[in-house]
């Protein structure tokens, strides 16, 4: 029998970062498979010179799948600070009203929510701006014939805003930088902590850790490797020894997160399913020590199970202590391992792939 006609388009904001590097994984994996898609990079003044339609069309001529009649899926990747200043791009519901009206039911849109709106204090911009983020991210999750985001903590806002019938999968971001199929023992790589990502993203670690040398010490840490473009962060440790490498390849990062025990990050407990940083380093083995104070659990992610709190470090006694002799930190480093297992890169391409295709 033959199948039916299918075209796959993932739509992304321009530039480099997360947001593209996910996109790229999925394309790569889905082509592996069997099934070839195309990314579009997409702002306002792109739209402006050839619209998402036209752009789509494009695609569609050069796969040689130009019917009608062919179904389209079309995967976005929506952050709104990639597709518009202040995350206010009004312009992108206008491009996918058209793209709906040009093909109709022929269309099948998946929204990937990897963020929904910013906020802030008062004295912050994203204070101000949140309503009307938030009114672009309910608009776009109800123009959907599928959502998908990467925690509960977003799937509870969106499910207030999506018909009961449309699907909504949550899921964990996979790492970007590899997956390893075969681990060193923890006990066997180097006694030293990685931080990466931004400037800014290494600063906040970096902040959190000031005066405390100590509570890295305590779980073996002797020397910090600080990863990411920009110049070394502020404030590094006092008496460890710190190293910054700028910006990696994905191999070369890959090697080094293998090589090493621990990963910084500093990230609200909340939203750790949406760290890439957190997936790279639970791809790779590391125990996991986020700087960012304690608090409520979630995504199947608990503090002091899966991973460590400098909170808990500070802590000699009572409830909020843990042990950290080398065997409790590598069963830890296990179950943050195991963990990340049940959403791997090929396991979501699957599970997207099959709902563009429903």
């Amino acid at each position: 029998m033959r199948a039916e006609p299918f075209t796959l388009v993932q739509v992304v904001p321009p530039g480099h970062g997360g947001v593209r590097d996910c996109a790229d994984c999925l394309q790569a994996e889905w082509q592996r498979g069997g099934t070839p898609s195309t990314v579009i990079e997409l702002s306002k003044d792109r739209a402006r010179e050839r619209s998402l339609v036209e752009r789509i069309d494009d695609a569609r001529a050069a796969a040689k799948d130009a019917s009608s009649s062919a179904r389209l899926s079309v995967v976005l990747h929506y952050s709104g600070y990639g597709y518009g200043q202040r995350g206010l791009c009004f312009w992108l519901l206008d491009q996918l009203r058209s793209l709906r009206a040009r093909h109709r039911d022929a269309l099948r849109l998946i929204v990937v929510f990897h963020e929904l709106y910013a906020s802030g204090p008062p004295w912050r911009s994203a204070f101000w701006l949140t309503p009307a983020q938030a009114w672009l991210a309910a608009r776009l999750a109800g123009a959907a014939d599928a959502v998908w985001t990467n925690s509960e903590h977003h799937a509870q806002w969106l499910r207030q805003k999506v018909p009961a019938k449309t699907p909504l999968q949550v899921r964990p971001v996979f790492s970007n930088v590899g997956e390893p199929d075969r681990l060193p023992a923890w006990a066997d790589r180097l006694p030293q902590a990685v931080v990466f990502g931004s400037a800014s993203t290494r600063q906040r670690a970096f902040n959190a850790l000031h005066a405390h040398d100590g509570s890295l010490r305590r779980i073996g840490v002797e020397t910090v490797v600080e990863v990411g473009p920009g110049a070394a962060s502020n404030r590094g440790t006092a008496t460890l020894r710190h190293h910054h490498f700028g910006r990696l390849e994905t191999e070369a990062l890959g090697k080094l997160l293998l090589a090493s025990q621990v990963g910084l990050l500093d990230y609200p407990s909340t939203l750790l399913g949406k760290s890439g940083v957190l997936a790279a380093y639970a791809a790779h083995g590391c125990v996991v020590l986020n700087t960012r104070p304690c608090g409520p659990n979630a995504d199947d992610l608990a503090t002091g199970r899966d991973y460590l709190a400098l909170q808990s470090l500070l802590a000699t006694d009572g409830a909020e202590a843990v042990a950290l002799d080398s065997a409790n930190l590598e069963a830890m480093s296990n179950r943050l391992c195991a963990w990340y297992a049940g959403h791997r890169l090929a396991q979501q391409a699957g599970e997207l792939l099959a709902l563009s295709r429903s």
